[in-house]
C-alpha cells in the first residue's frame, strides 16, 4: 500500500494523501482511516487526527478491540490539543472496549495523567508495567505519577527500574530530582559513565550531574555540569528572542486597558489564575490557596491558551506568535469563557473557586480579564536572579527554551516585565515570594482579603494540602513554609555574574 510506504519513508503529506485516496474508493477500510490518523499525529495536525480517529473509531463494532485502537489514539489527540475533558471521555470508551496490552494502557494512562486525572492514571500505569515489565517507558511514566502524588519511595523505585531494564535517560533526571542526594547515598558515578547518544541525552545528563553534585556540595563539579547540559539543551531546544518581542509588542498593542468590560461577570466558579516566571513561587501560592474550603487546584492547564488559538482559527504550530495574537482580537470573549468552562468542567469539585496555575499564563491576561471579568490573576513576583537561576537548573525541555543561556534568561525577564507592568493596571494581584516567606500570616491574610475570601487557619499550613504537585516543586511545597532556596543563586555568584551584569545594564535589577 503506497500510503504505508511512505509512511515508513517519512514522507506524511503522501502517506496521508494515499490514505485518503483509499478511504474515498472504499469508506470502509479501517486499516486506511488508522493510518491516515496516526500519521496525521506524527505530522502533528492533531485536530485532523483527532478527527480522522474517531470517524474510524464510530466505523468500527462497538466495544472490540478493533475500536479501542482508534480511540487509544485519538485520546492522544485530544489532550495534546488540550481537550482533556474528551480526552478522559475516549479513555473510558477504550477501557470498555477490553484492552490489555501494555502500549494500550500505557497511552492511556499517560493521556489521563497529562488530563491531570493522576489517581485514575496510576492503575493503568501500573497494569502496564505488569503486562511487561521490561518496557522502560511503562516504568518512567509510573514513576512521573507517582512522584506527583507524593509517594517518592515507590517513584524512587520504578525510576530505578527504568533504567535497570532500558537505560532510560528521563528516569536519571527523575531520581536526582526526587530529593537531596548525600555523599554516601547518589548516583554521580553512574551517571558519570552514561554514554549520550545524542544532544537531547547530553542534556539529561548534564542537569542531573549538576543537582546531584549540587546537593553534595561540589559546586565546581555541579556548575561544569550545568555548562554541559545547557549547551546541549539550547542545540536541541532553539529560541528566537524576535519572535518573542514581536509577541509582546502585538499583546500590549492589541490588549490596551479599553478593551475591558465594564460590567463584571457572574459565572461560577470564580477563576483564580497563578501566573509568574517558572521556579517564582506559583505553587506555593496554590497550595496556600488550595488550602482554603472554597478553593480548589485544577494543576496546571493549557485550555486557555490552546482555547485562544483555536477560536483565533490561527492554523500555526506555535502556541502563541504575533499573528495568532492579531487573530485573536475577533474572539468573542463569552465564546472563549464557554469554551474554558466546558474544558474544565470534569475536573471540578463544585467549590466556589478554581485556580488554573501556569506560569506562563501571564501571556493571555488581557484575554483572561476580557473573557472572566471577575477573574482574580496573582502573579507571584521573586528576586529575578533566584527565579532565574531557578530556571537555568532546570531542564523543561521545549516548554522554556530561553533558560539556556544567560543572554536568552536576560531577554525574556525584559520581555515579561514589559508585558506584566502593561497588564498591571488590568487589576492583578502581586505577592512578593520574598515578603511571603518572611512574614507568612500577614501575607495569607492580605492574599485572601484580596481574593474576597475569608481567613482559614489552614491556608498557614500550605504544606498539609491534599493532591498531586505536578511541578519540579513537588518535594519542596510538602515541607512548612522556610527560606529554602531563597537567595540560592549566590551559591554560584562568581559563575552568574555575567547573568546580573546583563540584568543591572538594562535596568532589570
Amino acid at each position: 500500500m503506497r500510503a504505508s510506504m511512505a509512511q515508513r519513508e517519512g514522507d506524511y503529506a503522501a502517506a496521508i494523501l494515499a490514505a485518503r485516496q483509499v478511504t474515498d474508493m472504499a469508506p470502509g477500510r479501517l486499516d486506511a482511516w488508522y493510518l491516515w490518523g496516526t500519521v496525521a499525529m506524527h505530522a502533528q495536525t492533531f485536530n485532523e487526527a483527532e478527527q480522522v480517529l474517531g470517524h474510524g473509531a464510530g466505523l468500527c463494532p462497538p466495544r472490540t478491540p478493533a475500536q479501542g485502537r482508534f480511540l487509544v489514539q485519538r485520546a492522544r489527540a485530544l489532550v495534546t490539543l488540550g481537550r482533556g475533558r474528551e480526552a478522559s471521555e475516549a479513555v473510558t470508551a477504550a477501557l470498555l472496549c477490553g484492552l490489555k496490552d501494555g502500549v494500550s494502557l500505557h497511552i492511556l494512562g499517560t493521556t489521563l495523567s497529562q488530563a491531570h486525572l493522576t489517581e485514575k492514571a496510576l492503575p493503568l500505569l501500573k497494569r502496564a508495567t505488569n503486562s511487561d515489565r521490561a518496557v522502560a517507558d511503562y516504568w518512567y511514566s509510573l514513576g512521573g505519577v507517582q512522584q506527583f502524588t507524593g509517594d517518592m519511595a515507590q517513584a524512587e523505585a520504578s525510576y530505578e527500574e527504568a533504567i535497570r531494564v532500558g537505560q532510560h535517560m528521563g528516569a536519571h533526571v527523575g531520581l536526582a530530582r526526587l530529593k537531596k542526594w548525600t555523599r554516601e547515598d547518589n548516583h554521580i558515578d553512574r551517571l558519570k559513565a552514561l554514554k549520550p547518544a545524542d544532544s537531547n541525552d547530553m542534556a539529561r545528563v548534564g542537569y542531573a550531574l549538576f543537582k546531584e553534585y549540587d546537593d553534595i556540595g561540589d559546586l565546581g563539579a555541579a556548575w561544569a555540569a550545568l555548562q554541559t547540559g545547557a549547551d546541549a539543551a539550547k542545540t536541541t531546544f532553539p529560541w528566537k528572542a524576535a519572535d518573542e518581542a514581536a509577541t509582546v509588542e502585538a499583546l500590549i498593542r492589541h490588549y490596551p486597558l479599553s478593551r475591558l468590560t465594564d460590567k463584571p461577570a457572574s459565572r461560577r466558579p470564580r477563576r483564580i489564575f497563578i501566573v509568574g516566571l517558572p521556579r517564582s513561587g506559583t505553587t506555593l501560592v496554590e497550595r496556600i490557596l488550595a488550602s482554603h474550603t472554597d478553593v480548589e487546584a485544577l494543576g496546571e492547564l493549557q485550555v486557555f491558551g490552546l482555547g485562544v488559538k483555536h477560536l483565533s482559527g490561527d492554523s500555526s504550530r506555535n502556541l502563541i506568535d504575533a499573528a495568532m495574537v492579531m487573530a485573536s482580537g475577533g474572539i468573542d470573549p463569552v465564546r472563549l469563557a464557554d469554551y474554558y468552562d466546558r474544558e474544565v468542567a470534569y475536573l471540578e469539585m463544585g467549590k466556589g473557586h478554581t485556580i488554573d496555575k501556569l506560569p506562563h499564563n501571564h501571556d493571555y491576561v488581557g484575554l483572561i480579564r476580557r473573557a472572566f471579568p471577575d477573574a482574580l490573576v496573582i502573579h507571584v513576583r521573586r528576586d529575578p536572579m533566584d527565579s532565574l537561576f531557578g530556571a537555568y537548573k532546570l531542564l523543561f525541555a521545549h516548554a522554556h527554551r530561553w533558560s539556556y543561556s544567560f543572554q536568552d534568561l536576560a531577554v525574556h525577564y525584559g520581555h515579561y516585565r514589559t508585558l506584566m507592568d502593561h497588564w498591571q493596571a488590568f487589576g492583578v494581584i502581586d505577592v512578593k515570594l520574598e515578603t511571603l516567606i518572611q512574614c507568612p500570616e500577614f501575607e495569607i491574610r492580605r492574599l485572601l482579603k484580596a481574593c474576597d475570601l475569608p481567613f482559614e487557619d489552614a491556608c498557614l499550613s500550605p504544606h498539609e494540602a491534599q493532591g498531586a504537585v505536578a511541578t519540579a516543586s513537588s518535594a519542596q511545597v510538602r515541607k512548612p513554609i522556610n527560606r529554602e532556596g531563597v537567595g540560592a543563586w549566590r551559591r554560584y555568584e562568581e559563575q552568574l555574574s555575567p547573568l546580573r551584569d546583563r540584568l543591572e545594564k538594562s535596568g532589570l535589577i
